[in-house]
């Protein structure tokens, strides 16, 4: 989709039709569209909702988050665009503090604009998490949420890589290895899990591979002693512990091979499952 199209359907969203949702969408278009850099989105952004904020209307804040994230399912998966929306959200957390009429800075809990309060939850609701398929009433439902979900991830994978720290995207990262490679590819329903979850989990070392080895061989948010998985073991292949480290990056390598050569999956997914594969080999010499 255009960056014109995403703006026109979200003019007409019946979530976004609040006077500054509406300013904000048509700074969100000049952006994207590279016509303003982004300290000056920025800028206008803040000119935007910090009136609301000073009001205490800190939900209605929420929207600029919503359309953020809105705009990273639809748009995301263009990597010029996912670096834009990577520097934007750069420059709202270098904003001034938000201050009431004394010059106090308002807490909410979190400052406005450096903790970028909110983004966190509402990024893994809106634009990370997807509907179980056991709601959908037809397949149709199930596969329509691919694409964003693969927008999504490459925008939070790039954001990983360019922050070179985790910021969150960690958490975001592990549980894409766990639903996407961390579960068996045998029966028709596991394969079409796997049509779903594994070019993201795939995303994630393609573009924030170096980053994820990083993590791993420093045991980032290791916990040996947390449980495997409420599943049973046969429908979870790693039950051990949960968080970073080399021998579930080798065991990421191995899944993703063994997934390229599943006889009844797609090829595009088996595909970029071997490439995956290949990429850790090469950041594993390259150690």
């Amino acid at each position: 989709m255009s960056v014109e199209a995403w703006a026109e359907v979200a003019r007409h969203g019946k979530y976004y039709q609040a006077a500054e949702d509406q300013c904000a969408i048509a700074t969100f278009e000049i952006f994207f569209q590279a016509k303003i850099d982004s300290d000056s989105a920025a800028r206008k952004m803040a000119s935007i909702y910090e009136p609301l904020l000073r009001q205490r209307l800190k939900q209605r804040v929420s929207g600029l988050w919503a359309l953020f994230c809105d705009a990273v399912k639809t748009l995301g998966g263009q990597k010029e665009i996912a670096k834009r929306q990577i520097d934007l959200l750069d420059s709202i957390s270098k904003l001034p503090d938000v201050t009431d009429a004394n010059g106090n800075t308002l807490q909410f809990p979190g400052v406005y604009w450096q903790d970028l309060p909110d983004f966190g939850w509402i990024f893994r609701e809106y634009a990370m998490d997807i509907d179980a398929r056991d709601d959908m009433e037809d397949n149709s439902e199930w596969d329509a949420q691919a694409l964003p979900l693969l927008n999504a991830t490459t925008f939070a994978a790039m954001k990983l890589a360019h922050d070179k720290k985790p910021d969150g995207m960690d958490f975001h990262a592990e549980a894409s290895f766990r639903t996407g490679i961390e579960s068996p590819c045998e029966t028709s329903e596991q394969l079409r899990d796997a049509v779903m979850y594994v070019p993201p989990a795939a995303t994630w070392i393609l573009l924030a591979g170096e980053t994820i080895y990083t993590l791993c061989k420093t045991d980032h948010k290791r916990d040996d002693g947390a449980p495997g998985s409420a599943l049973s073991h046969e429908d979870w292949f790693w039950g051990r512990r949960w968080g970073y480290s080399l021998e579930r990056w080798t065991f990421w390598r191995e899944r993703f091979g063994e997934i390229s050569k599943v006889q009844n999956l797609k090829d595009d997914v088996k595909e970029v499952a071997a490439r995956a594969t290949l990429e850790m080999e090469r950041i594993e010499k390259k150690a």
